[in-house]
């Protein structure tokens, strides 16, 4: 799955406990989880409600689905960051980074870095 992928944050979290387990049941998702408390048949309707997004597949695995994630980490940013640019800046991508820098969201070595991979790109 490409192009236009929209995660909530709780099915953005979901995913990427699935990215870090590789694979897992929705029990496995809820355990990884630790900060959320959500009921375990809750957590089975979120992934495979993902699954019907075609953000993940699963397999039966005794009386459990298995999930698996078939998008990687890259593609969800990219895909939300192009959206949040698109719908919030008309698509101007430096107006994003000024709004970071005027909000005080950026400090003095976050800046420094943001430079340091500029000059890299540059080059």
């Amino acid at each position: 799955m490409s192009g236009n992928i929209k995660l909530s944050d709780q099915q953005y979290q979901m995913v990427q406990a699935l990215w870090h387990l590789g694979a897992g049941s929705a029990k496995d998702v809820q355990q990884a989880l630790q900060d959320v408390s959500l009921a375990h048949t809750t957590v089975g309707t979120i992934l495979s409600r993902l699954e019907k997004k075609g953000v993940l597949a699963s397999e039966p695995r005794g009386r459990e689905r298995v999930y698996r994630p078939l998008i990687s980490e890259g593609d969800v940013k990219r895909s939300m960051v192009s959206s949040l640019v698109s719908t919030l800046f008309k698509g101007d991508s430096k107006e994003l980074l000024a709004h970071l820098v005027k909000e005080g969201e950026l400090d003095g070595d976050e800046l420094s870095d943001i430079k340091a991979l500029i000059d890299k790109g540059a080059k």
